[in-house]
């Protein structure tokens, strides 16, 4: 069978065309596929670009925060060290006190002046009856200094010497921590100044109370003081 030259010709340009339009259409394809994969690879790559800068960021902030941890473990190490130390400073005071208290004095301390002042105001020491040889200043001053210390007041016993006749009186002191050493006669609650060798006792030395005095008494001039704790 023979065909048509112009036939077979027409059928080939329509063949080459249809094929050329097809390769065009590709083309078009192909350079939008590429200019979408652009455009997302610059857009996945500044927000991949943001979150690296993120990290390295949050991984800084770890880093400080790690070292600031760091410090805090080791000062809560320091402190934990000195209560330790304090603790066991605790424990031995608390010893050392448990064997005070086996004794008499465990709670003894030194006044201040007020505090005499309120503790012989109140103490009823004075109120007894002066006997000779049974209830002397001796007795007086020895009741009054137990029931200072029962108080855990320190007190002591304080012996005043006279020079004539060689003989001795008893009273109480104390050592205020505001005001030094004060003296009281324990019989009648009177305080007790100048109390130094050289003076007369009864008329020198004791502070009468209000309304009362002291005529001069011989034989009562100050030798030499003694205090006992």
């Amino acid at each position: 069978m023979k065909i048509n030259k112009v036939i077979l010709i027409a059928f080939v340009v329509n063949v080459l065309c249809v094929v050329g339009s097809a390769g065009g259409t590709y083309y078009v394809m192909n350079n939008i596929r590429q200019n979408m994969v652009y455009d997302l690879s610059i857009f996945y790559g500044d927000q991949i670009s943001n979150l690296t800068s993120s990290l390295f960021s949050y991984e800084n902030d770890v880093i400080e925060l790690q070292e600031e941890l760091n410090i805090t473990v080791d000062q809560l190490t320091e402190i934990k060290e000195e209560l330790l130390q304090v603790n066991l400073s605790l424990q031995e005071n608390a010893s050392e006190l448990t064997e005070l208290k086996s004794g008499n004095k465990f709670e003894l301390h030194d006044p201040t002046y007020n505090e005499v002042y309120s503790f012989i105001a109140s103490d009823k020491t004075n109120e007894n009856t002066y006997i000779e040889d049974i209830f002397d200043c001796e007795h007086f001053s020895q009741q009054i200094n137990n029931n200072a210390e029962s108080l855990g007041i320190r007190c002591a016993i304080v012996v005043v010497y006279f020079q004539e006749t060689n003989t001795g009186h008893m009273i109480v002191g104390f050592n205020t921590v505001d005001n030094g050493m004060v003296y009281i006669e324990p019989q009648t609650d009177e305080w007790v100044e100048n109390l130094v060798a050289g003076n007369e006792y009864w008329t020198d030395c004791v502070v009468p109370k209000n309304g009362y005095y002291y005529q001069d008494v011989s034989n009562d001039t100050v030798k030499e003081v003694l205090v006992f704790w």
